[in-house]
């Protein structure tokens, strides 16, 4: 038997509380009768016996009743807007880990912090209190019956009508709903994204066509749900319309049955005042079917996330890696689309080896590297360090042994000891030390805080070539065993070409192995050997001369090994 997934236990846990609330709904409608029995007394009794004594402990225990029927909503409410705190406190984490997860694994995730968030916002809010309102609605109409089988009668076809008119809402509106859900977040994040790349629209003369572009988007999102609102809307206005025609048909029937003597005065208007509340939480229901439908997809979006990606299970904790990287016929498929990316590769690195990777745009390189630090996994073939599977290793950490400089290297907000120590706890010493390794030291001292800049503030002001070796640093921190660095050299001037290449003789002094993505003649002399790829296949792979000389033109000789740069 399949074990339940986290959020299935988390939403159950949450479910606990409804238990509680469900009695306190119980005693807060049984006090909403305070008014129909004050009515139903001062018409019956207060003013048949014109006993003021009457009149005055009536009002007493009616305010006594209002003020407890206030403290238990108050507490209603409470218990929700904890419980939705409790859900989003406890779920937030894991959907980040798991978005994460799904979107290496798939290329993208089904579900993310925003439908945590309408998870918490309906169970937290007052849309699900009318939910748990509903059941005690057959109570009131019991109660209209046994005033009079015809009051009943009026009260049944209302509660009736009614309720198929929500049950129409969500026929109707269910999948309009949906699909404007769906849209509406794809807009989101196109937004997201062009914010993200401001500098390319402006230089480029771009911002005006895709503003234009993304309101064409919205405006069909908007469209759809607008229709389904509308739809709402006019179901919301019917169904208060009957509920007032309603009204007048009680109170009417019920004045015929004063004259005939078959129902007081006061039966007649608390008749009126119950079956006003016993239709109330139908009708809330359909104003707040918007906010249902948004939890519902949420709800739904989250299990699958859940479904779909793993449970970290506890491993054995395995000790640091020299440095051994075998690779055996991996082949890695795009997951939506199933192409190819990395055909064939076997290749072998021992500590203190530095290889490499060359290979035109496309070939391959990048998702190689992904491949090789864990990012993710190979469809065919295995990736060994010192013998491990990398899928066999916890991700924190197997990270803590491995080091990765991709192409577009991101900074995260925080300090930039903090960015360096990978937003972990900050080790002084390993800090300084990777920074130093990387060159990176004396540039960190000149931001205006030093290594205490809060990189959130200041991350538009850095340069491509500072973040670049600032990242390098976040690789070399805690001296990873094995090392990739993806075209570490593409935004460094020239100060920044030196330190890589002292870097690079450092991580190869102290044993560490190093594959790096480059095409930079300095940088290739320092290399032990040399990977060629192309079209996701391993064309070749040996020692650095042998390769560089199969690759040079006829009459050329490989470029030899060059010192460390002084």
């Amino acid at each position: 038997m399949a074990q339940p997934t986290l959020f299935t236990q988390v939403m159950r846990s949450g479910r606990k509380q409804f238990g509680g609330l469900f009695f306190l709904s119980f005693l807060s409608n049984i006090l909403l009768l305070a008014s129909s029995i004050y009515m139903l007394q001062v018409f019956d009794r207060v003013l048949a016996s014109g006993s003021y004594d009457t009149l005055i402990w009536l009002s007493v225990l009616a305010v006594l009743a209002i003020v407890a029927y206030g403290f238990l909503e108050f507490a209603r409410r409470k218990v929700l807007t904890r419980t939705g705190a409790w859900i989003a406190s406890e779920l937030s984490p894991e959907v980040i880990r798991r978005t994460i997860a799904a979107r290496l694994s798939t290329g993208r995730s089904p579900a993310g912090l925003g439908d945590v968030r309408d998870v918490r916002g309906f169970v937290g809010g007052d849309a699900i209190l009318a939910f748990f309102d509903a059941p005690w609605s057959p109570v009131f109409i019991a109660i209209i019956w046994f005033m009079h089988p015809l009051l009943g009668m009026i009260a049944v076809a209302g509660a009736v009508t009614l309720f198929a008119i929500g049950v129409l809402n969500d026929v109707i509106t269910r999948r309009s709903q949906a699909q404007s859900a769906m849209q509406m977040r794809q807009v989101h994040n196109d937004a997201d994204a062009f914010v993200a790349n401001a500098e390319a629209l402006e230089g480029m003369g771009m911002i005006g066509s895709v503003v234009t572009r993304w309101r064409t988007n919205h405006e069909n999102a908007e469209q759809e749900g607008a229709s389904a609102a509308e739809v709402s809307a006019i179901l919301f206005n019917l169904s208060r319309s009957i509920r007032l025609g309603l009204q007048i048909a009680i109170l009417g029937a019920g004045a015929a049955l004063v004259l005939q003597a078959e129902l007081s005065a006061g039966g007649m208007i608390a008749a009126s005042i119950i079956l006003a509340r016993a239709l109330s939480p139908v009708e809330r229901a359909i104003s707040a079917w918007k906010s249902f439908g948004s939890y519902r997809l949420a709800r739904s979006r989250l299990a699958r996330l859940f479904k779909e990606t793993a449970t970290p299970k506890e491993r054995i904790s395995l000790a640091k890696p020299a440095g051994n990287l075998a690779v055996k016929d991996v082949r890695y498929f795009a997951p939506e689309t199933r192409a190819p990316l990395v055909k064939s590769v076997s290749f072998q690195l021992r500590p203190g080896e530095l290889c490499g990777m060359l290979g035109p745009s496309g070939s391959g390189k990048s998702s190689l590297c992904r491949l090789l630090v864990g990012a993710w996994r190979p469809s065919f073939g295995e990736i060994r360090l010192d013998g491990a599977e990398l899928a066999e290793w916890d991700s924190e950490e197997r990270g803590r042994f491995i080091g990765y400089l991709p192409q577009q290297t991101e900074l995260f907000s925080g300090t930039v000891a903090e960015n360096i120590a990978r937003m972990g706890a900050v080790n002084d010493d390993a800090v300084l030390n990777a920074a130093k390794k990387a060159g990176a030291h004396e540039m960190i001292l000149a931001l205006p805080e030093g290594y205490e800049t809060q990189l959130g503030q200041f991350r538009d002001q850095l340069s491509g070539g500072q973040k670049q070796r600032i990242g390098l640093a976040r690789a070399l921190y805690g001296d990873p065993s094995f090392v990739v660095l993806d075209e570490p050299n593409s935004n460094l001037d020239g100060n920044g070409e030196i330190a890589l290449q002292r870097a690079l003789s450092a991580m190869k002094a102290v044993g560490q192995t190093v594959l790096i993505v480059t095409h930079v003649p300095n940088l290739l002399r320092q290399v032990d050997k040399i990977l060629v790829i192309h079209d996701g296949t391993l064309k070749s792979f040996g020692n650095r001369d042998e390769v560089m000389r199969e690759m040079m033109p006829k009459g050329r000789a490989a470029p030899k090994p060059a010192q460390a740069a002084e």
